[in-house]
């Protein structure tokens, strides 16, 4: 198949790759996995935390559909063996959808993966979200008036974007100042600050930070919390009077610590700064159409480490594993 078609707006690449996005958007998937293997080349959703092949297609369409993918996405369709990562905007339905893209080679050619974000998705109150969670959701209500640091910890696609947006939008009563630094940004939420940030240019978690800092902001969002330098500006703006919020990858509220601590941050600076872990993952619920995190069938469950003056003794003194205590 010629790779001249991956240009033609109405050709028939171009219409496999839009059908694909609509599908699921409609079907509501997280992310859509194009992989090409030794016989086959196959299209899956992530639908409900669970892989779903819906298309097993001819491998002579894969390299074009690649190529329009990346051209979609501004990326070099020349190059096959350097993992590229970008973005593609797209209007389905009438919202704009955005679909983060990630090309990685592999044996037989390359794998594609979209994460698939849309920022007009319906969004959840904190209420709903933490039905039976009452001590959790009280101390996130009121999160602006506090200075600390709290994270949120799980493991991929478990819903803390959808809880930290509901957070948010919770504490933006208009009499503070939120700014936030995203990779990319998911929902945009009227009357936050909200920056995207770009890593080819140099605007990184911590550039944001260090600028924030200057914008007298009362709440501040990261992302993510990914090297020692964000970890370090984060704990020291908590530590300095602002609510600071991030995410950071841990098995669980008490494994937050030995985290920051393997990040190079000083034991000292986590004790006095951190507030609370929140350890959010998904739990599958009987009746698939239950709506909780925006995700059918799961729900949202949560434990969440509130750090007391023991906890804090036990960080200063090396002493974490013996002083942890989770609680719901």
């Amino acid at each position: 198949m010629s790779e001249g078609i991956i240009f033609q707006e109405n050709g028939p690449i171009a219409q496999f790759v839009d059908k694909i996005f609509s599908e699921a958007v409609a079907l509501r998937a997280s992310d859509i996995h194009f992989e090409i293997f030794d016989r086959k080349f196959a299209v899956r959703y992530r639908i409900d935390g669970t892989l779903v092949t819906l298309d097993n297609c001819d491998q002579e369409i894969a390299k074009p559909v690649f190529s329009r993918l990346k051209v979609l996405a501004n990326l070099n369709i020349a190059e096959t063996r350097l993992p590229q990562d970008g973005s593609i905007a797209r209007m389905i339905g009438g919202s704009e959808i955005e679909f983060r893209i990630s090309c990685l080679p592999t044996q037989f050619g390359e794998s594609v993966v979209l994460r698939v974000l849309n920022g007009d998705a319906k969004f959840f109150s904190l209420n709903r979200i933490m039905e039976g969670y009452d001590k959790l959701k009280i101390f996130l209500k009121n999160i602006a008036a506090r200075s600390g640091l709290t994270l949120f910890v799980g493991p991929t696609g478990c819903g803390k974007s959808t809880t930290l947006y509901s957070v948010l939008r919770e504490i933006n009563s208009g009499e503070i100042k939120i700014l936030t630094s995203e990779d990319p940004v998911e929902q945009r939420i009227d009357g936050l600050s909200q920056s995207g940030v770009n890593s080819e240019i140099g605007f990184t978690f911590s550039t944001a930070l260090r600028a924030f800092l200057r914008h007298d902001p009362d709440v501040i969002f990261i992302g993510e919390i990914r090297d020692s330098e964000t970890a370090e500006l984060a704990i020291r703006a908590a530590i300095t009077g602002h609510c600071v919020l991030s995410t950071l990858h841990a098995n669980g509220a008490a494994s937050a610590v030995p985290r920051l601590l393997d990040l190079g941050v000083d034991g000292t600076l986590i004790a006095e700064s951190l507030s609370c872990v929140v350890h959010q993952w998904l739990e599958k619920v009987d009746a698939p159409s239950r709506e909780i995190t925006g995700v059918p069938g799961r729900k949202a469950a949560f434990d969440a480490l509130f750090v007391d003056d023991a906890m804090r003794r036990a960080i200063k003194n090396g002493m974490w594993d013996t002083g942890v205590r989770e609680l719901d």
